[in-house]
């Protein structure tokens, strides 16, 4: 079969969208945005006051690197910076952090809202200057060759943005209309936005979706709360001659339906359990985009690794067009050189009509989301619980087994009068309110936890679970603290996520983890600077901090905590440890801190610090 004719960038990735006709070869977005900033002998913060300067700075990395797209813009943060009170730090080597939700309180929604109504859609001046950026790529010729995109933050997203994510998954459990009420006026944000973005001559809004993922919202909630604004937003986009793309990270295979239904037309994000999959369940619905792992692979891999996933991809997603290959999530400012090349260099060579048998054995390479994929979470060994042992339906042996599985249940239940009514039961059969605690509510905390790293509980189920369990705690922390067991030897934690991040509900899983095993927390938020981490914990008389890390470029400021305890001989004072997803444990080892996959294996550290200590 004769080979497809060449094609541009632009016709390329065309034709791999609509899924009309094969596009000549393999497709490949590098996603240089921070990672081609620099490129440019500038820094982000630079190129966000400056879109000029960022699109020259990105024509350099398109130069050199090669790839099938320009971008416009970062990140997500460009509807919600369009809200009165919103501040967000603006970084020499990442993208922007959110420093202050908007909308915090309903007052602030509210006057936010009136004035809204009454002088409309105001742009921040870095959504000018994007449209400026955007504008320079095309009087340099790129809207001629190749695809001009832009990320811009979606609905829902941009609504948690708004007032914080923890307070808006509470709105949509206790308050549901006016959770609607905030997402309602964020989608009209987000149209404005788009608007402004196709008028500069932007090809393509990608709208950044991650608040939709399953590994936060379950499927029944994604559709009535983030599903209808998404279609809303991209029959908008449709109307006003524009195009829609979706991207969504992590576990998203629930809803992977949903997405193909809601006006997009492309789909990206890591497509957790796996690319291959959501091929067969959507691939011939709607183009996919993705999904090379961005720390494992491009960042900690070798150049063969990078091709050899590339590779797979390609046979297991592209065989038949309708594949773009795009790192999973954002790259990070100092991902290698070689190993970007070795990305698009690959895709280059895959030609179409597709020659699988000549990629190679690919048997033993297996893509992002897959058991043996070197990026795949291990599950969690400290002190793993099985659920249907905590769902006991033996008759207990003792009437302290009974309270503890009662109270498992109805954490497990999120049922607060069951929590509360077995606590006072354990009490009056002589059980101390350590052992409720530690044997019963936290072990139902440990059950939930556990069901969520397999996928099969939700954030909110997390939140409803430490709910529950708060509503019993009134009844037992006077007797921990008149016992000294409030300030024993479970101690201090101070947790936070470094600066340049604000993707924070892992970490919030961590503090309630944490909590829920009796440890007093600390929680310093997002973005925080490391002589905050150690100020706290002098002041608290912490015994650990932990250090939430989600992009490579932040790992810095943890090593800069390390730094400065030891110039001022406090290293040993403290457990430092840090996780999130760009931590791993060589990079743990190598700055001396130790390294946990989740909120278990945070709690499994302290424990044995403290037993160590003792």
């Amino acid at each position: 079969m004769a080979q497809v004719p060449k094609m541009s960038s632009r016709e390329r990735m065309f034709a791999a969208v609509t899924m009309q006709t094969l596009p000549d070869q393999v497709p490949c977005v590098p996603l240089l945005m921070a990672r081609g900033i620099r490129e440019g002998g500038i820094t982000v913060d630079q190129a966000l006051r400056d879109g000029e300067a960022s699109a020259h700075a990105k024509a350099k990395a398109l130069k050199k690197f090669g790839g099938d797209v320009i971008i416009a813009g970062t990140d997500l943060f460009t509807p919600v910076e369009c809200i009165d009170g919103c501040e967000l730090d603006y970084l020499p080597y990442a993208q922007p952090s959110l420093v202050k939700h908007p909308t915090p309180t309903k007052e602030d929604f509210y006057r936010f809202k009136e004035k809204y109504e009454r002088e409309g859609f105001q742009p921040s001046p870095r959504v000018l200057e994007i449209q400026k950026e955007a504008r320079t790529m095309v009087q340099l010729g790129y809207k001629d060759t190749h695809v001009i995109p832009t990320p811009v933050g979606g609905p829902i997203t941009t609504a948690q943005l708004m007032t914080g994510s923890s307070e808006f998954l509470t709105y949509l459990s206790e308050d549901p209309d006016y959770a609607k009420e905030v997402t309602e006026l964020a989608l009209d944000v987000v149209k404005n936005v788009c608007r402004m973005m196709f008028e500069a001559g932007i090809d393509v809004c990608n709208i950044l979706d991650p608040f939709n993922s399953t590994d936060i919202l379950p499927p029944d909630t994604y559709r009535e709360f983030g599903l209808p604004y998404q279609q809303r937003l991209f029959a908008y986009i449709k109307e006003i001659g524009g195009i829609g793309f979706t991207h969504t990270c992590t576990f998203t295979q629930p809803i992977w339906r949903d997405i193909a239904e809601n006006g997009c037309l492309n789909f990206n994000g890591d497509m957790y359990p796996g690319m291959d999959h959501a091929k067969r369940a959507i691939g011939g619905q709607i183009s996919l985009m993705g999904t090379l792992s961005p720390f494992s692979t491009l960042m900690h891999g070798t150049t063969t690794d990078v091709a050899n996933e590339t590779k797979k991809l390609a046979a297991e997603v592209g065989y038949n067009g309708g594949f773009i290959c795009m790192p999973g999530c954002d790259i990070d400012w100092t991902i290698p050189d070689e190993n970007l090349r070795a990305m698009i260099d690959t895709c280059a060579s895959i030609k179409y009509p597709m020659d699988i048998q000549a990629l190679g054995d690919l048997s033993k390479v297996y893509l992002p989301g897959h058991p043996n994929h070197v990026g795949k979470r291990a599950p969690s060994t400290a002190g793993d619980v099985d659920v249907a042992e905590a769902k006991t339906s033996h008759k207990p042996r003792t009437p302290k087994e009974e309270v503890n599985e009662k109270l498992v249940e109805a954490i497990m239940a999120y049922d607060g009068d069951k929590a509360i009514e077995w606590v006072n039961i354990g009490l009056e059969r002589g059980m101390t309110a350590q052992e409720i605690v530690f044997d019963g509510l936290s072990l139902g905390m440990k059950v939930v936890g556990d069901m969520y790293e397999r996928n099969e509980r939700f954030v909110t189920d997390m939140l409803k679970a430490a709910k529950t369990m708060d509503k019993a705690m009134p009844i037992l922390t006077p007797l921990l603290e008149s016992s000294g067991g409030g300030n024993g030897p479970t101690g201090t934690v101070v947790v936070g996520l470094v600066r340049g991040n604000t993707q924070d509900i892992g970490k919030n899983l961590v503090c309630l983890m944490l909590k829920a095993n009796g440890f007093k927390v600390i929680d310093l938020g997002k973005n925080v600077k490391p002589e905050q981490f150690i100020d706290a914990a002098e002041k608290e008389g912490a015994v650990a901090i932990g250090m939430s890390v989600m992009t490579n470029s932040s790992a810095v400021y943890v090593e800069k905590v390390k730094e400065m305890l030891d110039n001022s001989g406090r290293s040993s004072k403290y457990l430092l440890m840090c996780g999130g997803a760009a931590a791993n444990k060589g990079m743990a080892e190598k700055m001396g801190v130790r390294y946990g996959l989740d909120a278990n294996a945070a709690v499994a550290m302290v424990r044995q610090h403290m037993q160590a200590a003792a």
